[in-house]
């Protein structure tokens, strides 16, 4: 086995010195909050000239590809996508040198969150400016709902959404090829779109650090099927399905999955990194390849390029493929990307500064989201919403902490407490859809399903008396069941 880890580190370096980036500057990722209006247009500017290229949509047929969706979101959910980001990061980077240093953002989900229990909106659209910054859903002479096709995969779509970032959208190669693209993205109406527990700045913790066990898998099984799996469901459209790399959305929500792993390597392995990571469970998991054979470090991560309904070749050695240039140089084994900042001349960092992220980052499992919340981008008093979610979040922590001692049975027990408000009080938590599970190869429940579902089987309690006066006193409730008051 050490022979196997010695070979794919030997591959790794070997492939961070094949080319080097033309930005002189590190790569440093932001979240889209913090974006002047003058980087928010030369980003949108890249995306799209990156569509009219021909390359965006050659990406889609990588995550649709069954092998190489396959790996994509199982076990190695992190480690898959961190090198396709890069790749298409490198794409962006390559369309002229004033996009020479452009980076991929982020989206900082916790203002959602707080904006949404507060009251200060009602939904994905109106909660924060990141899905208005990249066109909206509502095109006023919108015409759906259509029954779509992207690269063979079928899906509903209220709108087809005409933007700056949108306009050159191709669905496939031949489409491409014979000027016959939607231009235009399908989408829903996310002004429809409920915000879910997941993107609460507690749900995001907990899914990372504070309710999941501290190995590759615990954080696997956390974000994706919590955090991950919601944004994409409650999207729906185009995002519900493995075409969702259509969609730039797609990529600042991706940035942000791989944002929470890089937290968990910081906080969980830097510390003491281990001396194989192919033998230490906090970097590596056993798992098999869309074949049934077990993923060895040596072995290549699966990654298909090919329009659907063709024979598919594998990106690193498809010469001829117009993204292939943007694959060479980064590694194309697994271990590699366990940590974003040792990836030779690829490597990368987030600059976390004025999210809810900074602290989770800095403090690890001494976290408290009361007080993160609170943070603003621009240095200045935190929004009525945030002080609001903060006086709770504080409040709830003393008030569950004079039942519990642990840290982590403290941050459970609040937890229960959030899903439960936003059962009663904010329109409900519901399982993904049927056609969702389908799309996604889900088998699990999102985790607040899994809590209501549990204490309304009594396979679990709040063991906090008079919690629902205290949250009563910071969010009211209408509608609430007797139960609850």
């Amino acid at each position: 086995m050490r022979y196997l880890y010695l070979l794919a580190a030997a591959l790794a370096v070997v492939s961070a010195q094949i080319a080097s980036p033309a930005c002189p500057t590190p790569r440093i990722r932001r979240a889209w909050s913090q974006y002047c209006q003058a980087d928010k247009d030369l980003y949108i500017k890249a995306v799209s000239l990156g569509m009219k290229r021909g390359y965006h949509h050659r990406f889609v047929e990588i995550h649709i590809e069954p092998a190489s969706n396959s790996e994509a979101h199982d076990s190695f959910f992190f480690y898959w996508h961190r090198a396709y980001l890069l790749a298409y990061e490198n794409m962006l980077r390559s369309l002229g040198p004033q996009f020479a240093c452009i980076t991929l953002p982020y989206w900082d989900y916790a203002s959602l969150g707080a904006n949404f229990i507060s009251g200060g909106c009602t939904d994905m659209l109106s909660c924060g400016p990141l899905l208005k910054d990249f066109g909206g859903s509502l095109p006023p002479t919108a015409k759906g709902p259509y029954t779509l096709t992207v690269n063979g995969q079928v899906f509903q779509a209220d709108n087809c959404v005409v933007s700056p970032l949108t306009r050159n959208f191709c669905q496939n190669s031949t489409a491409f090829n014979t000027k016959k693209c939607f231009n235009c993205m399908p989408r829903n109406d996310w002004s429809k779109a409920p915000v879910p527990p997941d993107v609460n700045a507690l749900s995001v913790y907990s899914n990372v650090l504070g309710d999941v066990p501290p190995n590759l898998d615990g954080v696997t099984s956390g974000v994706q099927w919590g955090t991950h799996n919601m944004v994409h469901a409650v999207l729906d459209s185009t995002m519900g399905t493995f075409a969702s790399p259509s969609d730039p959305v797609f990529y600042a929500h991706h940035a942000t999955t791989d944002a929470l792993h890089a937290i968990y390597y910081n906080c969980i392995v830097a510390g003491s990194p281990p001396k194989n990571p192919y033998d230490d469970d906090r970097t590596w998991t056993t798992t098999r390849n869309f074949a049934g054979k077990t993923i060895v470090p040596s072995d290549l991560i699966t990654m298909k390029v090919g329009e659907a309904g063709t024979v598919p070749a594998s990106i690193w050695t498809a010469t001829s493929n117009p993204i292939y240039p943007f694959f060479q140089g980064i590694p194309q084994t697994y271990l590699p990307y366990a940590d974003s900042t040792k990836l030779g001349a690829y490597s990368y960092k987030y600059n976390f500064t004025g999210t809810m992220l900074e602290d989770m980052n800095k403090q690890c499992s001494a976290f408290k989201p009361a007080g993160a919340v609170l943070l603003t981008t621009d240095g200045g008093p935190p929004t009525a919403a945030a002080t609001k979610e903060s006086m709770w979040l504080r409040d709830a922590t003393i008030l569950a902490s004079n039942y519990y001692t642990e840290d982590a049975d403290i941050t459970h027990q609040v937890q229960m407490m959030l899903c439960v408000y936003y059962n009663e009080c904010l329109g409900g938590v519901f399982d993904y859809s049927d056609e969702f599970k389908t799309n996604f190869h889900v088998s699990k429940k999102p985790p607040c399903k899994r809590i209501v579902d549990d204490l309304a089987g009594g396979n679990t309690v709040i063991g906090v008396p008079g919690w629902e006066r205290a949250m009563l006193k910071t969010y009211p409730c209408n509608g609430a069941s007797a139960l609850f008051l």
